[in-house]
């Protein structure tokens, strides 16, 4: 019998208590026992292990199959790290990425009772058409070809009822999950998997907020409608709400159709369309600083024309313009061979800016990655292999990359991947090199620099009208004699009891030096009593006091810098906590 022990830090709600023995029990059921026992200490699971069929199957199989049998919040968390090869090692990433969905549709009425809800109007009065049947279901929401009453087809996704109840339970334990994960390994600590799921936790409550997703495609529109060779769908604002999204339909061939059937290939100019694709990702990120932050092949359209198309927006990338010109340094200083420089440009782009190791080991490995790729023909560089040998080097000194900033080098990664599966030939370089100059001389534009000082005049404007009277208010203060500083000091605890410790040692080290010292007198002296041949016996026991004593300053100085280590470990993961925080 399951003992219900629940640890203190999860709710005490039925389905929380249920939910949370069913996954530990998954876990050991396919061979996680170790941390299933962690999580859960007051059971024993072995019966789970031997029971389970799975032992055939390597770790990281097994690891999916989890996943998959654990539900829609696991699925996405694993697809999610799937595409960090700088978190998890590159066996789990392979097999996480093929993670799949088994989700049955739910019922039309249940569609048609959300519609209802969220316009106040039935799917007839709303729609010249409506299809019963869904053309896809995944574990979030389903979706459903319509006709506008204008004559426009469209797609309306629906989301799933009671899908934010179960995810918002299996969110609470994976939180919880994450917290001994970190307690249970230095390994899995250096991981931070608290991060990885509070970042999590914030995508995937912004994905069940369909305005979300429709604000995207919106904005994405706004920047990359007019581009040419390129088609955005159009967002029908007034059929979209929290539960409810509907944009145009898109009819045309998928990325990943084309790339599998030879007869798809020869109905389009793939060598134009490598370039097309191409530039539109780099326009995305160099420009506007917004972009498709998933777009593998099954989210890639082409129509008749050569015309690309990306579709779901549901996972959308954002950059800074600092980290846009952070970026283009690194590149910049890898083409002129700055290693030094772009160590430093390349910290800037993580999240605490430090890395573990050698300086010198670092700049070496950076030098050898210059080496490797900077006097091939411009045909065989690839942007795609110099971005995952840097992200191989960021984790290799512990570097973690700035969410964001990942997201990006996933996605010209990705893109570099498809165009040159279109184009083996393709001269990446030679595309990216405009976007790079256009963004260095943006920096130099002082219309720009001008611009930002316009919008802070009026703030500095008000500061000079209060500074008078600030200064007049200090002064007046000087006069009365009333002006006080306060001072605040931060550690002087810890150096005061640092220099406690250092008084205690040096004054315990005299001591027994004193006694060696007298002994040592003492037995040269000969002074009586005797133990055996005129040997002193005052200055022996001299000799095993102060020996006694050295033992016993040993063992007590071992256990104090055994605390004082334990102390600091502690110390450093809240100042980190704080600092994520």
């Amino acid at each position: 019998m399951l003992k219900l022990i629940i640890p203190t830090d999860l709710s005490r709600d039925y389905r929380t208590v249920r939910r949370f023995i069913k996954i530990v029990e998954t876990m050991a059921a396919y061979g996680f026992q170790d941390l299933a026992e962690k999580l859960y200490p007051n059971h024993h699971f072995g019966w789970l292990v031997r029971k389970s069929d799975k032992r055939k199957y390597s770790r990281p199989e097994k690891l999916r199959m989890m996943f998959e049998e654990l539900g829609p919040a696991f699925v996405k968390l694993g697809q999610i790290l799937s595409t960090r090869s700088d978190l998890i090692s590159e066996p789990y990433a392979r097999e996480l990425a093929k993670l799949t969905e088994h989700v049955p549709p739910f019922p039309v009425k249940e569609v048609e009772a959300i519609i209802r809800s969220e316009f106040g109007k039935s799917t007839n009065e709303l729609f010249e058409k409506f299809s019963k049947k869904p053309i896809a279901a995944a574990s979030i929401g389903q979706v459903h070809a319509a006709r506008l009453k204008s004559g426009m087809k469209v797609v309306v996704k629906v989301r799933r009822p009671g899908i934010v109840e179960v995810l918002k339970t299996d969110l609470e334990i994976m939180r919880f999950i994450a917290a001994k994960m970190e307690e249970y390994s230095a390994t899995f600590a250096r991981m931070e998997p608290t991060r990885i799921v509070a970042e999590f936790s914030y995508a995937l409550n912004r994905e069940l907020n369909y305005r979300s997703e429709a604000a995207n495609l919106a904005l994405f529109y706004k920047n990359m409608a007019d581009t040419p060779n390129m088609k955005v769908p159009q967002l029908i604002s007034e059929l979209s709400a929290e539960r409810v999204l509907t944009m145009e339909y898109i009819k045309g061939d998928s990325v990943a159709t084309i790339l599998a059937d030879p007869d798809k290939r020869e109905l389009y100019d793939l060598k134009f369309l490598a370039v097309v694709g191409v530039n539109s990702m780099l326009s995305q990120i160099f420009e506007y600083g917004f972009f498709h932050a998933d777009p593998h092949p099954g989210n890639i359209f082409i129509q008749p024309g050569n015309i690309l198309v990306f579709i779901d927006f549901g996972m959308m990338g954002r950059i800074t313009v600092k980290e846009r010109r952070d970026f283009v340094k690194v590149v910049d200083y890898l083409l002129n061979d700055e290693i030094s420089l772009m160590i430093d440009c390349a910290l800037r782009m993580t999240i605490r800016g430090q890395f573990s190791g050698s300086r010198g080991e670092l700049e070496r490995d950076t030098a050898d990655l210059i080496a490797e790729n900077i006097n091939l023909p411009l045909e065989k560089i690839s942007v795609a292999h110099i971005l995952e040998q840097l992200l191989q080097l960021f984790d290799k000194y512990h570097m973690a990359l700035k969410p964001n900033l990942y997201m990006m080098f996933k996605a010209l990664i990705t893109i570099e991947h498809i165009g040159r599966s279109f184009d083996p030939q393709l001269k990446i370089v030679e595309l990216v090199e405009p976007f790079i100059k256009k963004m260095k001389l943006r920096g130099l534009d002082p219309r720009e620099h001008l611009r930002r000082f316009i919008d802070q005049f009026g703030d500095m404007l008000t500061s000079l009208e209060r500074l008078p009277l600030s200064l007049r208010n200090v002064m007046k203060k000087v006069e009365d004699g009333r002006l006080t500083l306060r001072v605040e000091h931060h550690r002087l605890n810890e150096i005061e009891e640092t220099l406690y410790v250092t008084g205690e040692r040096m004054s315990r080290s005299m001591l027994v030096s004193a006694l060696l010292v007298g002994s040592a007198l003492i037995v040269v002296a000969k002074i009586p009593p005797y133990l055996g041949d005129e040997t002193s016996l005052i200055g022996i026991l001299g000799f095993l006091i102060a020996g006694g004593l050295s033992l016993i300053i040993l063992i007590d100085d071992h256990r104090q810098r055994r605390k004082f280590l334990k102390e600091r470990v502690r110390r450093k993961r809240e100042e980190e906590k704080n600092s994520h925080q």
